[in-house]
């Protein structure tokens, strides 16, 4: 990639790409802002405070301390190795095993140059974070009709009620290791019971909310996963 404008170093376009780039992050793996500072508090290693994150997410600090992205590459570092750091019953660690290190397009770990440098504009987002195209209508009418059709179809597999089924899906979406699942938020889960009732198709909008970092689309990982659960196979 050509390097850029020095005038353009430090603007405001490119912070905000940066705070657009770990928004989509966190929120993938279903993280809060505060997330990395409860991780880092627990497991006893640095991390960004809470506050600072969401400033940065917002793209308001002109020029962060050079530790700001030295723990940004300590934590993508324990990420990948999967050090957490955490006792195997702590309630954060299956928030904390969802997320996935930031790689480049080759599969190479971002480290701390890597995330002040994409800071800086001279460095792209990864592919998954790059402003992608909205799904169409077809396809969000497809999508919905699919995870339609699998719902119906494992409940009666199962010999559950539709009531029954949606019961035992959103205990699997409450509880799948966060390592197989991507996880949905509230209001996708939400979202989702009116899609399965028949009451709603996804928009094109939502859709493309719903991809994960491969492309997939989480409610229907959700739903094959269920399938294959014991939970709906008994």
């Amino acid at each position: 990639m050509a390097s850029p404008d020095p005038d353009s170093l430090l603007s405001q376009e490119t912070r905000e790409r940066f705070g657009k780039t770990i928004s989509a992050w966190i929120e993938r793996a279903g993280w809060g802002h505060d997330t990395p500072l409860r991780w880092g508090k627990a497991a006893g290693f640095s991390s960004l405070a809470d506050s600072t994150f969401n400033r940065l997410q917002r793209g308001k600090i002109a020029q962060p301390y050079p530790m700001t992205f030295l723990q940004f590459g300590l934590m993508n570092d324990r990420l990948a190795r999967k050090d957490y750091g955490l006792e195997p019953d702590d309630p954060l660690l299956p928030r904390v095993a969802r997320q996935r290190p930031i790689e480049h397009d080759d599969g190479r770990l971002w480290t701390a140059t890597d995330f002040f440098s994409h800071f800086i504009g001279e460095l792209e987002a990864p592919a998954w974070a790059r402003e992608q195209p909205l799904p169409s209508l077809e396809q969000a009418v497809a999508a919905s009709a699919e995870a339609v059709t699998l719902f119906k179809a494992a409940a009666e597999t199962a010999g559950l009620t539709l009531p029954q089924a949606w019961e035992s899906l959103a205990a699997v979406a409450a509880t799948a290791p966060g390592d197989v699942m991507p996880p949905l938020g509230t209001e996708e889960l939400d979202v989702l019971r009116m899609v399965l009732s028949g009451w709603h198709t996804w928009t094109p909008e939502q859709l493309g909310q719903l991809l994960d970092m491969d492309g997939g689309l989480r409610p229907l990982i959700l739903l094959r996963y269920w399938k294959d659960t014991k939970d709906v196979a008994h």
